[in-house]
């Protein structure tokens, strides 16, 4: 399935998807949104203020973004994202990263989710 990813510079959000699956469940992590199937698998993200989690300029988001990935742990109670971006400077490969946690509140099951 073909990961998609998209940079709204004006809003400073990055939406990463796989193109052509309908979300059944989204899970609220403030500032990230994440869209699972009826499987439980992860169809979508949603980074609302991307350039200050990652703490890149919105250009960087725009031009120089080469590769996403995204590995979530589902437990009953929790969920814990490690977000990485890969970002492409002078030739040379940057990677930024961020570590997401929130309430499992929609009744995920406890696994391991992955996107990218």
């Amino acid at each position: 399935m073909k990961i998609k990813i998209d940079y709204d510079y004006e809003n400073d959000s990055l939406l990463v998807y796989k193109e052509g699956v309908k979300s059944k469940k989204t899970l609220d992590l403030d500032d990230i949104l994440i869209d699972f199937d009826e499987n439980g698998d992860v169809v979508g993200i949603e980074i609302l203020n991307a350039s200050k989690l990652f703490n890149v300029d919105k250009y960087d988001l725009l031009k120089n973004l080469i590769k996403f990935e995204a590995v979530g742990k589902i437990t009953k109670d929790l969920i814990t994202l490690n977000i990485k971006l890969y970002l492409l400077r002078r030739k040379k490969e940057i990677i930024k990263e961020s570590v997401v946690k929130g309430l499992n509140n929609i009744g995920l099951k406890e696994g391991e989710v992955a996107i990218g």
